[in-house]
């Protein structure tokens, strides 16, 4: 917050505003077209889900969509691991409300920048390069079992897929 901003201050921030603004245009310009390389490769983009909320009645932000959820946002910001019960709720109502378009459950991927807060993790030099995602979950059998089991029992919608990171 700046309080009694000088002119020259809300002048800079007048042009963020407008520079954002013609970013956002320029993007919805784009944002139904198809994704391909400049080879002419056709690629697949998915949009991040972070709860199960998000994607109930919304469409696709773009021809893409939403379909590319990331699992570690059920275990951080929490006082326990959640169960597979609850997990596999969660990723039902997701498969339920992307059907029939497929979503992709990456399994878990604590690290970098997101730790289960009720983990006690040893610090990294390096985190992003570190032990996390695939090498996490080898390394702890009895979590990678519990948080990747209820992800496969929504697979009977037809419409779920995997992802190792």
């Amino acid at each position: 917050m700046i309080i009694n901003p000088t002119d020259k201050t809300l002048f800079e921030y007048g042009q963020l505003e407008k520079n954002k603004a013609s970013l956002d245009e320029k993007l919805r310009e784009i944002l139904w077209l198809p994704s391909v390389t400049l080879d002419g490769k056709a690629i697949h983009l998915s949009a991040n889900i972070e709860d199960q909320f998000r994607c109930r009645g919304r469409p696709p932000v773009w021809r893409g969509g939403r379909r590319l959820f990331r699992t570690e946002f059920l275990f951080i910001n929490r006082e326990s691991l959640p169960g597979e019960e609850d997990q596999y709720q969660v990723y039902r109502q997701v498969a339920a409300a992307l059907k029939p378009q497929h979503v992709i459950i990456r399994t878990l991927d604590l690290g970098g920048d997101k730790f289960a807060s009720n983990l006690q993790l040893a610090k990294e030099v390096n985190p992003f390069l570190g032990w996390r995602a695939i090498r996490f979950c080898l390394a702890q059998p009895e979590m990678f079992r519990a948080s990747s089991a209820p992800s496969c029992a929504p697979a009977a919608e037809g419409n779920i897929k995997m992802m190792y990171p």
